[in-house]
């Protein structure tokens, strides 16, 4: 009867033990891939606020070249045109540009095996 109890107290350890190291790797997998999910958040932050900028500088600079040959209100309204354009390629390509590069990150990112 002993030995069975020993046997038993045996396998009830090695399974709290191996409970504990999968739930040890769990949190260990949850926070590796929180991390890497937001360093990306945060790269992609500063690269939108960089390319925001420039965005903005090689706008004005077009602006005042095309304001030379067609007057101030003039270059305003083509450049805003040319925003309105890009702005309906975007909405229109927004499944192909944004939601499907984030969802194969994000699904790549969760089941991943290593």
């Amino acid at each position: 009867m002993t030995e069975t109890t020993s046997q038993f107290n045996s396998l009830w350890n090695e399974i709290k033990e191996s409970l504990r190291l999968n739930l040890e790797y769990a949190k260990l997998t949850a926070a590796e891939k929180v991390t890497v999910l937001l360093s990306t958040a945060a790269f992609a932050l500063v690269a939108f606020v960089m390319v925001s900028s420039i965005v903005f500088f090689v706008s004005l600079g077009l602006v005042l070249l095309l304001a030379k040959s067609t007057g101030m209100f003039g270059a305003s309204m083509i450049m805003a045109g040319i925003y309105v354009v890009l702005l309906v390629i975007a909405f229109l390509l927004r499944r192909t540009l944004v939601i499907n590069p984030i969802a194969r990150f994000v699904s790549y990112l969760i089941l991943k095996n290593e």
